[in-house]
């Protein structure tokens, strides 16, 4: 194939060769066939067309020879002059032992054959060669291939791999990231798949803490049921067994009403995580005056000193009254409950972030670890409680029920054996 393609394209030059010949004038002939010759690199020669074949071929190798061209094989056939009366030939003299062709182009102008010869060394061996060549170069291509696909399909599939061990992970709960940065389609998934993880994570971890607190307080609410039940249940047997000395009846509608209350107080919390908040402007000031008026008689009876350190001007909030009104009455009656120094200390101040309300009572010696668990339903810091003001164990964290729906900031302190409540309303 190559040498055919190599004689093709020589053929052609031939042709562009036989197209300039044609164009020149008769009148400075020879000078042009001299010029064509040096532009093209080629031999050209011609000689006057004879009947006798011999002495025309005799005519035309001389002149070869004359310009350095020794042709040993040569020769015009009688089918070549008549063709040459329309058309030009085209002919391939291999020169045998002397490992050359000669490609010649013949053509006829008025009573003269012009030959245009081009050698042609012997492309076997070149074509061996390059075949060689190529072989070897199509090996060792193949095997660079080869190589470059396995280092490729290797850096593909590593990602790949790791990614599929991230998902199974993931999906037997073990979440964590892969760091894959390829800065492409994979890379990208990797990301998604990392920011996935720790969503799920987070969401996992949430889940998991509320369950956990779903089993703390349905323990605790079946603590606090199981007292009075039994107590229920013991002085229902009294009454059968005609033990009553006319108090049981009364036992039991106390027990009663405390699982009454509990109740109402379990479903008044659940329905605080769903409710909406109905805002409005109102004096904060005001309703603690209000709130604090409830439990005179009872700060009276316990000898506990209020101290209301409120100015004379307005603390106007945005809030759900309603919900504050119970923050306010819880964080009270905890104050009444728990205070050990009969000092009670309710403070409002206003500045840049807005209205702050402290209450502080003493409490005596508390470990701080105990006050994380403040906000947890039934908890409770000590037992000895106000009998007026006995609860359900489910203030605080309903105080944080409302303050969390609000996005306020609130917390407490202990200092000195006093525990103060904080809220900033903004």
């Amino acid at each position: 194939m190559v040498d055919r393609y190599y004689i093709y394209e020589q053929r052609k030059i031939l042709n562009e060769v036989a197209n300039d010949i044609r164009s020149v004038s008769e009148n400075d002939f020879a000078s042009n066939l001299k010029r064509i010759e040096e532009e093209h690199t080629v031999t050209i020669v011609y000689s006057e067309v004879s009947s006798n074949l011999d002495q025309l071929n005799d005519s035309i190798r001389s002149e070869f020879e004359t310009k350095k061209l020794k042709l040993n094989k040569f020769w015009i056939t009688e089918n070549t002059l008549n063709t040459l009366q329309n058309n030009s030939v085209n002919k391939i003299y291999d020169q045998g032992v002397t490992k050359y062709k000669v490609l010649t182009k013949f053509i006829k102008i008025d009573d003269y054959i012009i030959a245009i010869a081009l050698p042609l060394p012997h492309m076997e061996e070149t074509v061996l060669i390059i075949n060689r060549f190529n072989m070897v170069l199509m090996t060792f291509s193949v095997l660079l291939i080869i190589f470059l696909v396995l280092i490729l399909s290797n850096k593909i599939t590593r990602p790949l791999e790791s990614l599929k061990g991230l998902s199974q992970d993931i999906a037997s709960l073990k979440f964590r990231r892969e760091e894959i940065n390829t800065n492409d389609e994979v890379g990208d998934l990797a990301k998604s798949i990392n920011s996935m993880s720790e969503k799920l994570e987070k969401a996992h971890n949430e889940v998991s803490l509320q369950n956990k607190r779903l089993r703390d307080l349905m323990s605790d609410v079946s603590h606090e049921l199981k007292t009075p039940l039994s107590i229920v249940k013991v002085y229902e047997q009294g009454i059968v067994d005609g033990l009553d000395d006319g108090t049981y009846r009364e036992v039991i509608e106390e027990q009663i009403e405390k699982m009454d209350l509990l109740i109402g107080k379990l479903l008044f919390w659940t329905e605080l995580e769903n409710s909406s908040l109905n805002k409005c402007d109102f004096d904060i000031g005001s309703r603690i005056i209000d709130i604090t008026g409830k439990y005179t008689l009872i700060l009276q009876e316990n000898c506990i000193d209020l101290s209301l350190n409120i100015e004379d001007k307005d603390y106007i909030i945005r809030a759900d009254q309603e919900g504050i009104d119970v923050v306010l009455d819880n964080l009270v009656t905890n104050a009444i409950k728990y205070t050990n120094d009969k000092c009670i200390e309710i403070t409002l101040t206003k500045d840049t972030n807005g209205v702050n309300l402290t209450i502080a009572n003493g409490v005596g010696e508390i470990d701080e670890g105990d006050l994380e668990s403040i906000w947890r339903p039934f908890y409770v810091l000590e037992k000895s409680r106000s009998k007026e003001l006995s609860g359900t164990g489910l203030g605080l964290p309903i105080i944080k029920t409302i303050l969390d729906n609000h996005k306020l900031d609130y917390g407490f302190k202990l200092k000195n054996n006093r525990l103060t409540f904080f809220v900033t309303f903004v």
